[in-house]
């Protein structure tokens, strides 16, 4: 009959204890919109929104700050979509706080007129025309070549930026799919 070392216990014990420590130190950090970092100023913003009228980051600006959505498309993305809905629910709370809201995306005016409609956004659904803005902050997703359906959008994420333009939060998930809860943007805010 075969017995089991008196150590094997022990040294089971010890591999098992170790495993998460491995995964872990192997495990890489997400970070978007890395040339970005919180305390820096979000680079200039110049686009139409879904009703033509040109916007720029002081009249985006409430009187706390602005919380800015980087959103793939509100045409063909049901996870952008979602956002926007959860966005337009909670815009008041944001309102609330001192803070003005506004989502971009590479999708033309009139996509983004259907949309206002859609999904009753009453804030600016900005055109990123020429990917210009994305480009800028560093988050131009590069899955994408020049030509293809997708090319210029972004990965997704949200600005949560102080009156003065600085930026003060960046929530965003590595998995296009995963949406930051807006609680934790209210959060964010609140805490301006």
């Amino acid at each position: 009959m075969n017995r089991i070392p008196a150590r094997l216990p022990a040294l089971l014990t010890l591999l098992l204890l170790a495993l998460p420590l491995t995964l872990t130190a192997q495990a890489q950090e997400f970070v978007w919109a890395p040339t970005l970092a919180v305390g820096s100023s979000l680079p200039p913003i110049d686009a139409v929104d879904q009703n033509g009228q040109r916007h720029t980051l002081a009249d985006l600006t409430g009187e706390k700050g602005l919380v800015l959505v980087l959103s793939r498309s509100f045409d063909w993305c049901p996870y952008c979509i979602a956002q926007l809905e959860r966005l337009v629910e909670r815009e008041a709370e944001f309102a609330a706080l001192g803070f003005k809201v506004a989502a971009m995306t590479y999708d033309p005016v009139a996509t983004l007129k259907e949309a206002e409609e859609e999904y009753g956004a009453t804030f600016p659904l900005l055109h990123d025309a020429g990917n210009t803005h994305v480009k800028a902050m560093g988050i131009l997703n590069t899955q994408y070549s020049p030509g293809e359906r997708a090319y210029g959008i972004p990965y997704p994420g949200i600005f949560v930026l102080d009156a003065q333009g600085v930026i003060r939060a960046k929530l965003a998930e590595e998995d296009y799919k995963l949406r930051p809860d807006f609680s934790l943007v209210l959060e964010a805010a609140a805490s301006l």
